[in-house]
């Protein structure tokens, strides 16, 4: 169970519980690098953030490329996001909009890094081909069909199965999350690695989405904390049953709008990527 208590503002990670976190990812894995990302790195962490950590260290070659692990601290009892991968699969992804390492890459930072090892650099900009580039450019909006598809999985779970009102809500969070950034990626844009359900929704709306769902912030609030409950004992609201019928309609409506809206949007951002290729391509070779 996770000892997040006291303050309810959003604010940056306590050094305490960061460095038993480290030391715990440390002392499991023994890895290259470690990179503190999500509302940590950007310090809005809330009461119920759990640490998103990227874990950098070579892989044998039958291991899979990348491992996501939820873990909680014996120390502290904070929830920590571990995803594990080598350092070509992280570069590689360092120019995706979706890819968690790429929001990982660009708004993190390491806070650890074995000795003799020559760390992945994070940062908002990256060099490619030999050109530095800001790593929010527009990336990959054809991802937003595949997030599409995740939320729909989700809501049929969460709709259709004979499951606990704590559980629905949990994966009916997961559903809205992916329907959001899958709006905000078929739009080009990076997206946050955040699970705040209101905070997406600004996102989409600041990117030009107009919604077209019932949007009300203390409801989506409830709903947010529930994402990776399944590690608790006990939901985190006093009346799952009451915040599942409360948010139903609106992850319906939701998901409609993403499924309407995404295929429409992929094709425009990528009209419009074609285009800005082709002028970069016919710009003359030192050009201002």
């Amino acid at each position: 169970m996770s000892s997040r208590s006291g303050t309810t503002t959003a604010g940056p990670p306590d050094p305490e519980r960061l460095r038993a976190a480290i030391d715990l990812v440390v002392a499991r894995l023994q890895p290259d690098q470690i990179i503190l990302f999500g509302s940590a790195a950007r310090n809005e962490m809330s009461p119920w953030s759990d640490l998103d950590l990227l874990v950098i260290k070579e892989r044998r070659p039958d291991e899979p490329q990348t491992d996501h692990t939820h873990w909680e601290c014996d120390r502290t009892g904070d929830d920590i996001d571990v995803i594990l991968m080598d350092r070509a699969t992280a570069e590689n992804g360092r120019r995706s909009a979706s890819c968690v390492q790429g929001a990982a890459l660009t708004e993190g930072h390491t806070v650890y890094t074995r000795e003799g090892v020559k760390p992945v650099l994070t940062g908002p900009t990256c060099h490619w081909n030999g050109h530095e580039m800001v790593r929010n450019t527009l990336f990959e909006p054809d991802h937003a069909h595949e997030l599409v598809a995740q939320a729909e999985e989700r809501w049929r779970n969460a709709d259709e199965g004979e499951l606990s009102p704590a559980y629905k809500c949990e994966i009916l969070q997961a559903a809205m999350e992916r329907a959001l950034k899958a709006l905000i990626t078929a739009r080009g844009q990076r997206v946050n690695h955040r699970h705040d359900l209101n905070k997406l929704w600004e996102e989409a709306e600041e990117h030009g989405e107009r919604i077209n769902a019932r949007r009300d912030p203390d409801e989506l609030e409830k709903l947010s904390r529930y994402a990776g409950d399944w590690q608790y004992d006990t939901p985190r609201d006093a009346d799952p049953e009451k915040t599942w019928a409360a948010a139903r309609l609106t992850g319906e409506d939701l998901l409609n709008d993403a499924r309407k809206r995404v295929p429409q949007l992929v094709h425009e951002t990528t009209q419009r990527l074609k285009k800005l290729e082709a002028a970069a391509e016919a710009k003359p070779t030192g050009a201002g």
